[in-house]
């Protein structure tokens, strides 16, 4: 741990400072109450507080009683997960239950990580309003808030951080994002709100920018919750603006008349500061230092043939050996086995109806052996042939949600077997349903104590595609997220739209966090017929271009793959299994148009000694565009790695001017800094 960061308690005051050499934040505790007197961006030399930010209590507590204090401030290094930080921990132990105040700081990262933890005393008759001050009506601020005892206005109970602003002039973005991509399209929403001085506004979103654009500094502010369509006991708006006096940030998941045995997490939240030209930035530093991401440090790609829609048909030992063979030549890194590698038949299953989504071992305790007849020398055979050609195998897994995953410990035995039998890492978690605290509890119990007794050799590819899951800012730490199920066999499948899904969600997720699809273009083409930007009208090497800067999916059955896709795959994987390095350790900006099939659009992947480029022509019908970046690279040479039609490009500071000699084609460039 970086002599940078710090965190000190006060007892004269009780208040607790934690930071690093960015940012510091202080927090007074009185009693049962907590309050956010300030926020201090030490490189800008901003302070954000004001006189009237609000005291929280936690429902926990009673109001009037003086808790036990403890303050605990701990070193974290652990090997995976996140990077080594900092972590202050105050406990406060009540007659009624304990509560534990948890910050977490980065070295040189000007991030504030907080989560709060409740343990309920068993007590009969308990009411989670016992001992609040009676709420009564009153207008403006009072008519949101209660009085303490001492006339002071407190936080409602639903409250996860009430943050000071004390700014005149100030615009609130909001970033909202989606998930249950079964059913959107649309993962990113925005939303600018002038927030005018005494005016209160509610707001959604899971990230927010409060921008004092006179100043040009910026306070953001992170949801760390599933999204709003997925969060528990979501009662309203998750940010309240109090004028340009104090936010509240609201939503913390808890069911305060129903609690679960045990130390229950609220949603957690986090606090940054920089120049507005640099939040965003400081976001993507943030975000990679809350997940260290893959065991191998580099971005991967993955084939799954789940996207031909055979299901678990074509899965057998015969048939994954073909599709070794032809990952060899693909330059796939890792071969998933969906849902029919196991004995148990699933709801989705085509070989006969009657199959479960949950309750798997009430249906059969064999569930998860291996198919014996599909799979006659179980994978042993597969998983050294594999590993002969340096391809990993990896498998779906489906923990039972049934009862709010009482049978975790077992699905926990079951993948550590499959773990340390075959030595398979990457597991899909599919079929998730959160439903309630304890499920969510038991499932973090999961990833954690798998992760942990692996030394985070085991990482998770989490799907995000249905029902009530995590999303993408909710635990992060544990692996990569199965974004989307598309299919040719629907019509569900257009290149631009994942495309735009990518593009959109790279400018406030890591996409190394991202696992993104690519199917056989030409499979269901009679289905297409007449419809503009029909997967059969690209090439191979540009719809795997659209989702370099994820983790690619070979969203496939690769041996269906016709001779002369296979080939344009192949020419452009080899070329990217060269950088995939350089990809993970980029901050990947969106740059030129969002993509709607008919315009401009690309990436700029920046990191610390090398630029990529990414530049792509839709089906526009100019064939020249400037591109805007975010670094000058007039005086750098540019480097060629890949291009799918022949262009002409000229660079000038911090633009380039591309001409493009065919629709649907793009460029690769690489810049050395």
């Amino acid at each position: 741990m970086k002599k940078d960061c710090f965190a000190r308690y006060d007892k004269d005051i009780s208040a607790l400072i934690v930071g690093n050499g960015r940012i510091e934040k202080k927090v007074i505790f009185k009693g049962s109450f907590v309050r956010t007197v300030s926020v201090l961006d030490k490189t800008n030399d901003t302070e954000w507080k004001c006189g009237s930010a609000l005291w929280q209590r936690c429902p926990i507590l009673g109001e009037t009683e003086s808790p036990k204090i403890d303050v605990n401030i701990v070193e974290c290094d652990e090997p995976f997960g996140m990077k080594p930080h900092l972590k202050a921990i105050v406990t406060l132990c009540g007659e009624r239950g304990t509560v534990w105040y948890e910050y977490t700081v980065f070295d040189d990262i000007p991030f504030v990580f907080g989560q709060i933890f409740v343990e309920q005393k068993e007590r009969i008759g308990f009411d989670a309003t016992d001992g609040e001050s009676d709420k009564v009506s009153y207008s403006g601020i009072e008519a949101d808030y209660s009085r303490g005892a001492d006339g002071e206005f407190i936080c409602g109970e639903d409250t996860i951080d009430c943050i000071p602003i004390g700014r005149v002039h100030i615009e609130v973005e909001s970033v909202k994002l989606y998930d249950k991509t079964d059913g959107n399209d649309s993962l990113v929403e925005r939303l600018k709100t002038p927030i005018y001085k005494s005016a209160r506004r509610e707001l959604d979103g899971n990230i927010f920018c409060i921008n004092d654009y006179p100043s040009g500094n910026s306070l953001m502010l992170i949801k760390h919750s599933p999204t709003q369509s997925s969060a528990l006991n979501r009662k309203g708006c998750d940010l309240i603006m109090q004028g340009s006096s104090f936010a509240v940030l609201r939503g913390n998941g808890i069911d305060f008349s129903n609690i679960p045995s045990g130390k229950v997490p609220y949603y957690a939240s986090a606090i940054g500061v920089a120049k507005s030209e640099d939040i965003h930035n400081e976001l993507w530093r943030y975000n990679t230092a809350m997940t260290v991401s893959d065991p191998r440090r580099s971005l991967f790609i993955m084939s799954n043939t789940w996207g031909d829609r055979s299901q678990d048909i074509a899965v057998c030992e015969s048939f994954m050996i073909g599709e070794i063979k032809r990952a060899v030549k693909l330059g796939v890194d890792i071969i998933q086995i969906d849902d029919g590698w196991q004995s148990g038949v699933t709801a989705n299953s085509r070989r006969r109806k009657g199959g479960v989504w949950e309750g798997y071992y009430k249906d059969d305790p064999n569930f998860w052996q291996i198919n014996p007849e599909k799979f006659p020398n179980g994978l042993t055979p597969l998983v050294e042939m594999a590993r002969g050609y340096g391809i990993e195998i990896g498998l779906w897994f489906s923990p039972d949600s049934s009862y709010d995953f009482v049978n975790v410990d077992k699905d926990i035995e079951t993948i550590l077997s499959l773990y340390n039998k075959y030595g398979i890492r990457y597991y899909k978690l599919d079929g998730v349903k959160i439903r309630n605290k304890t499920c969510e509890m038991r499932f973090i119990y999961l990833l954690e104590e798998l992760t942990k007794r692996t030394g985070g050799d085991i990482r998770f590819n989490l799907d995000v595609t249905a029902e009530d899951r995590f999303g993408y800012l909710y635990h992060p730490e544990y692996g990569t997220l199965f974004v989307e199920n598309r299919y040719t066999d629907f019509t569900s499948y257009f290149p631009h739209n994942t495309f735009k899904n990518l593009w959109n969600l790279a400018s406030v997720i890591p996409t190394r966090r991202l696992q993104m699809e690519l199917l056989n273009i030409r499979r269901n083409s009679d289905k297409y017929k007449g419809m503009p930007f029909a997967p059969s009208t690209y090439k191979m090497d540009y719809v795997f271009g659209v989702v370099m800067p994820a983790n690619p999916l070979v969203w496939m059955e690769m041996t269906g793959l016709e001779d002369a896709d296979a080939a344009l795959l192949s020419k452009i994987t080899e070329v990217y299994k060269k950088y995939a390095e350089e990809f993970f350790a980029s901050r990947v900006i969106p740059i030129g148009n969002a993509p709607n099939g008919m315009t401009f659009s690309g990436y700029l992947c920046d990191s610390e000694n090398y630029a990529h480029l990414l530049l792509f022509r839709e089906s526009a019908a100019k064939d020249t565009f400037t591109y805007s970046l975010t670094i000058d690279i007039a005086d750098k040479k540019a480097e060629t790695l890949y291009n799918s039609a022949s262009v002409d490009f000229n660079i000038s500071g911090a633009e380039i001017t591309v001409r493009f000699s065919e629709e649907r084609s793009f460029v690769w460039l690489r810049v050395a800094k």
